[in-house]
């Protein structure tokens, strides 16, 4: 429907900012129980089956009856209705709920503007590219975890605060795997594990997973599982081992409660190499299990499903994820280049592997802006494109349910330049998903190339929120920030990030942007020297260099760096120094070759940036145009230099 609001009453219902009024007063309401409200108002006066709300509200989750119970239960405290006397809401014993009344749309609302958004609110940070546990759904969770207190000044360089809230009874910390194989040299193979247990059961809906980064940091520095789930407000803590040698492999995991060290859980899984896959899916289940997860234990074994059951397809792709993990935390492009061809192996050996074929296409397309852009920099556009689009499309075909099939769809929609349906198709994958970090990153740039500059910001205040509760934070939340000119915020989550990980190379490049732009020159030259010394590409480097001397107006020096960049950068660098130069014609020169069919969908990354001028772009702007995305007037960059023209 393309009315804004669903109006009953005294209830009115706000589709596109995603808020509930009753007799015009803001109604707290979390997002699952929203979502119930909106899906019986939009059949009102009919029965809805549980099978029916399930798929509608719930897609692609298994979830036991009791959840929809207390979301039932949630709607009805915020709206005022009671079970016994309904006046809204009527259960159906044993089959589902009906909306009573009747229901009408509207463009505006019955009396003035819709009522200012009112977020519940469940601890200052709440739980967070893997943990999606469910906000609102009828589980109600008690947010808990480590609260940093981000120092004011970086340059006074005091040691971050930590302070643990109330621990949430169903949170789980997975430890580092041991690589303890006889030749050693397993320890791709311990760390893809891990990870894979991790998001496994972060699916789960109502159970919270800390950081397995932070925990690795925690155990190289001397800390044992119990202090690491302390520090990171953990009830309980995997740690587990792996021995490989030959063909055969022993996994010994261990779930322990953290307050007093009681073991919860134990095996040693003792067997052929080709039945690892189910090894993971049995810890995976054996957890979710003890811990007594609201997911019906009939449907839990469907959750934890690898994917494939190719051991060899399964292994490539455990090393994609390590390698991916070490790019993150190291910034060093070989492990980026490690992981394209690890997912790429995972795909050929099992094609039914849609995860695979998701990490590969991403390896294509989609960071031309980002600093991996370099991975597949000397390939054409054409064949990146076309690449991307076999994988994407091979993704959606062997997907095994709707709700990833809508990410999937999304990234295709996208290249396709139809911006708004990408929008639209992640907007709703986030509402079933809406602890998927890698989604909202990539809502950041659907949201840009949309046009929808209020939904980058919430992308990145959701980036920042659950990949900070998760011990993990992720610096593509300041570079949004940034992009979407929230330059206070971008500031503020630069210092959060930064006390939490003041060694992170790809965060102190965004945050050294975020200070520049912001106009905090000396926070910005603080953090000069660990970027220049860091292991960041010499071309990034030198970008943060450049920076630092336009600010500070040292023009001769910002120009040298920008010939170095001009002979050595490549396409994306290169941009990014003509704009910081000032040189808008020269900047509009590199990229107007990308003005072409097969180039607009790298073209289209440009928009996420406020200095890009669409307008230069003829086959954009109609683009643009097309899909109802209104131009922008783009903005010079914030404390830039003013050379002379090239």
């Amino acid at each position: 429907m393309s009315e804004r609001y669903l109006i009953a009453e005294s209830l009115c219902l706000d589709l596109k900012d995603e808020r509930l009024s009753v007799d015009g007063t803001p109604a707290r309401l979390g997002g699952r129980a929203f979502n119930l409200l909106r899906v019986l108002m939009e059949r009102p006066q009919t029965l809805l089956t549980k099978d029916e709300l399930f798929a509608r509200v719930w897609p692609g989750l298994t979830l036991s009856e009791a959840v929809l119970t207390t979301a039932v239960k949630e709607l009805r405290q915020a709206i005022g209705d009671k079970a016994r006397q309904p006046h809204f809401i009527e259960t159906a014993h044993g089959r589902g709920y009906r909306f009573l009344l009747p229901v009408r749309q509207a463009d505006e609302p019955e009396a003035g503007p819709p009522p200012p958004p009112v977020v519940a609110k469940a601890g200052r940070l709440r739980p967070g590219w893997r943990a999606w546990t469910g906000i609102g759904a009828g589980v109600a969770l008690l947010v808990a975890g480590v609260v940093w207190v981000a120092v004011d000044r970086l340059q006074n360089d005091p040691e971050p605060v930590a302070t643990v809230s109330v621990v949430q009874p169903k949170s789980l910390v997975v430890l580092p795997f041991e690589d303890l194989s006889p030749e050693g040299g397993q320890r791709w193979f311990a760390d893809g594990l891990a990870e894979e247990v991790q998001s496994t059961l972060a699916r789960a809906p109502d159970l919270r997973l800390v950081s397995r980064t932070s925990a690795a940091n925690m155990v190289r520095e001397g800390l044992n599982g119990q202090e690491v789930a302390k520090r990171l407000g953990a009830a309980q803590f995997l740690e587990g081992s792996v021995r490989r040698a030959g063909d055969q492999v022993r996994v010994t995991v261990r779930l322990v409660r953290a307050a007093d060290g009681v073991e919860l859980w134990s095996h040693s899984y003792d067997s052929d190499v080709r039945d690892v896959i189910s090894i993971q899916e049995d810890i995976a289940f054996q957890i979710a299990s003890s811990l007594k997860t609201v997911t019906d234990p009939a449907r839990l074994r469907v959750m934890v499903a690898a994917g494939t059951r190719s051991v060899e397809a399964h292994e490539a792709y455990l090393r994609g994820l390590a390698a991916d993990q070490r790019q993150f935390q190291d910034g060093d492009q070989t492990y980026a280049e490690e992981a394209a061809e690890a997912y790429e192996r995972a795909r050929e050996l099992d094609p039914q592997f849609a995860a695979a074929h998701w990490k590969a296409a991403q390896t294509w397309f989609g960071n031309a802006t980002r600093i991996d852009s370099a991975t597949r920099a000397n390939v054409p556009d054409a064949e990146r494109l076309a690449r991307y689009i076999e994988r994407v499309d091979a993704a959606i075909a062997t997907s095994s349910n709707e709700t990833d099939s809508l990410k999937y769809r999304a990234g295709r929609a996208s290249m396709d330049l139809q911006f708004r349906t990408a929008h639209r198709l992640m907007a709703q994958y986030l509402a079933a998903r809406p602890r998927d970090i890698d989604a909202w990153e990539d809502m950041g740039d659907l949201a840009a190339y949309a046009g929808e500059r209020a939904w980058m910001r919430r992308a990145a205040e959701r980036i920042h929120t659950l990949s900070v509760q998760e011990g993990n934070p992720r610096s593509r939340a300041i570079t949004v920030s940034v992009m979407s000119l929230d330059l206070d915020n971008a500031v503020q989550r630069a210092r959060e990030q930064l006390a939490l990980r003041p060694d992170h190379a790809i965060t102190q490049y965004q945050a050294h942007r975020a200070m520049i732009w912001a106009g905090r020159t000396g926070e910005a030259a603080a953090l000069l020297p660990k970027i220049e010394a860091s292991q960041l590409p010499r071309e990034t480097r030198d970008l943060a260099t450049m920076r630092q001397a336009c600010a500070e107006g040292r023009i001769a020096d910002a120009a040298d760096i920008r010939a170095r960049i001009d002979r050595e950068g490549d396409l994306n660098n290169r941009w990014l120094a003509a704009q910081l130069a000032g040189d808008a014609a020269a900047a509009a020169d590199l990229l107007r070759p990308l003005d072409r069919p097969e180039g607009l969908p790298t073209l289209m990354q440009y928009l996420i940036s406020p200095t890009f001028d669409s307008s230069r772009y003829p086959l954009l702007a109609a683009q643009m145009n097309r899909n109802g995305v209104p131009p922008t007037k783009p903005i010079g960059v914030p404390h830039g230099c003013a050379m002379t023209a090239r």
